[in-house]
């Protein structure tokens, strides 16, 4: 059975108010200074919601969430995600980004908020969402960084509970989809919004499998392979970024179409990258063909 995913990222949901001076620590002080002069005009209301109508008439089964919900990661913030969220209408998996988990705070007062909608239950337990014949398998790769850094890591327990989970959906014979916020390949971010541990990641991905790998946090669409493997890594634009004359980072989502071919033992995976245009309408920016070897309980 065929599934339609719907990846997008980073939407950065305004503030609805600004923060009081009790919720700025050092470094979210200076993520509101950049919110209130730089990204404040760059992610927008319009072009978020015009991104979700463009999902609707798509009717995607799922929508594949990776991270950045918020800007300064408060506890109001998080809760008008939660409320976001439990609008979108659809079945969704959700993992934070590094704006989530901005400074130090318990993680039922951040990301915890969005466990009715979708969300990961604790920071260190992968979540794994069944869409037909697909396996969402979300990783946090959030943690608290010094300011002026937007660096990512994955825990050795999520390793461990990942491997498991791809171990099992692959007996099951699902299409695993690994969503993770920072991209975990060499070259797709700056040193200091970098993933760190990329080896051990994606040594885990290679000895245990994916189809496939959906990443936010560069604002970038982008198709590389996690290294070392041939899965594929996907990137999204921001889904508030505002239009502009290109679309390579303008507001946008990915639709990606997974189909099991049996006679041929494969997965057909299209990715279609879809971008918001200055005429205030989505357009298919590019699209991209996939095979990805269907091996069952056989192997990784």
């Amino acid at each position: 059975m065929s599934a339609i995913l719907a990846h997008l990222s980073d939407p950065h949901l305004p503030l609805e108010a600004l923060p009081g001076l009790r919720d700025l620590p050092n470094k979210r002080a200076v993520s509101l200074l950049s919110w209130l002069f730089i990204r404040r005009h760059i992610h927008r209301t319009a072009p978020l919601a015009a991104v979700m109508r463009d999902i609707a008439t798509h009717n995607p089964d799922a929508l594949a969430i990776t991270g950045d919900m918020t800007n300064l990661g408060t506890r109001a913030e998080s809760a008008a995600a939660a409320r976001w969220l439990s609008r979108t209408g659809h079945m969704q998996a959700v993992i934070p980004g590094n704006h989530d988990t901005l400074v130090r705070e318990p993680w039922e007062e951040g990301p915890g908020l969005w466990s009715p909608y979708g969300g990961m239950s604790r920071p260190d337990e992968p979540l794994c969402l069944r869409v037909n014949d697909v396996a969402l398998i979300g990783v946090s790769s959030a943690i608290v960084t010094p300011p002026f850094f937007a660096s990512g890591r994955v825990s050795a327990v999520q390793l461990d509970r990942t491997a498991r989970l791809l171990r099992e959906t692959r007996a099951d014979g699902l299409c695993r989809v690994v969503m993770i916020h920072h991209p975990p390949a060499h070259g797709l971010m700056m040193w200091h919004k970098k993933l760190y541990g990329i080896t051990p990641f994606a040594e885990m991905l290679r000895d245990n499998g994916a189809e496939m790998v959906l990443h936010g946090h560069s604002h970038e669409g982008t198709l590389t392979t996690v290294p070392g493997t041939e899965i594929p890594l996907i990137g999204v634009t921001s889904a508030s970024h505002r239009p502009g004359r290109s679309l390579k980072r303008a507001a946008g989502w990915n639709r990606i179409t997974v189909t099991r071919d049996e006679n041929a033992m494969k997965w057909d995976i299209r990715v279609e990258a879809r971008r918001l245009a200055p005429d205030g309408q989505l357009h298919t920016f590019r699209t991209h063909d996939l095979t990805r070897p269907d091996g069952g309980a056989t192997g990784p």
